[in-house]
């Protein structure tokens, strides 16, 4: 009778569930364990999974820390930020986002520990890196757009599933004319950018002196996040 009882209560459930249509924010960690942090106040416990509905639409401050899964008792490691971004959701529907062990210090691997191996900064570094063939799709795809602001969702869109590095970000950026819509399009993708010290490259090309000072400060701020 009480199998009966509970298989009643998760069919509801899942009935209940198809009713309404979920919405929210969905945070990755693919087999890394993650803390997740909305504004500063944690909203999961580690796990590789979370999911936080019932958001108003807005944006909003989201930090992932590399972690470990915990025993009970046991208190809860937050290692390396994997993720700090604003984000802007508009109250529908669910926005994935993939969160990548990009840092190279695994929870179960981080310095330190007896027994454990040490840093290892280019872990599965380009296991998310759009590989050559697509990007060119991609890039095609991209340069068809008449509108920017159509261009900007297309470049968004692939960031929340890939990463790049700075020559294919350097090939967007020179689909534009002015600083201004090149810089725009290095901020959204330096997070997503692998080879990081080589992304002087794409800096060089900005026409302007102020220009290059201004992407030169804002790179070397992101790194102190």
């Amino acid at each position: 009778m009480r199998r009966i009882i509970i298989s009643l209560c998760i069919l509801f459930a899942a009935l209940s569930l198809k009713a309404q249509s979920l919405s929210g924010i969905r945070i990755d960690g693919g087999n890394t364990p993650i803390l997740v942090y909305f504004g500063g106040n944690q909203m999961c416990l580690p796990t590789t999974t979370c999911f936080v509905a019932n958001l108003r639409s807005g944006y909003y401050t989201i930090e992932v820390y590399a972690t470990r899964f915990t025993r009970p008792g046991e208190r809860i490691w937050k290692g390396e930020k994997l993720y700090n971004e604003r984000v802007y959701f508009n109250g529908n529907g669910v926005k994935e986002i993939m969160v990548n062990e990009r840092g190279g210090i695994r929870p179960d691997n981080r310095p330190g520990r007896p027994g454990q191996g040490g840093h290892r900064p280019n872990y599965d570094r380009h296991d998310r890196v759009m590989d050559n063939q697509l990007f060119q799709t991609f890039l095609g795809n991209v340069k068809k757009e008449p509108f920017k602001d159509d261009r900007i969702a297309l470049i968004n869109a692939a960031l929340a599933s890939s990463d790049f590095t700075s020559g294919q970000c350097l090939q967007l950026t020179k689909l534009y004319t002015f600083d201004d819509d090149r810089m725009e399009i290095m901020k959204m993708m330096y997070p997503r950018i692998v080879d990081k010290e080589a992304f002087f490259t794409v800096i060089s090309t900005l026409t302007f002196s102020s220009n290059k000072d201004k992407m030169n400060e804002f790179v070397q701020n992101y790194g102190r996040r």
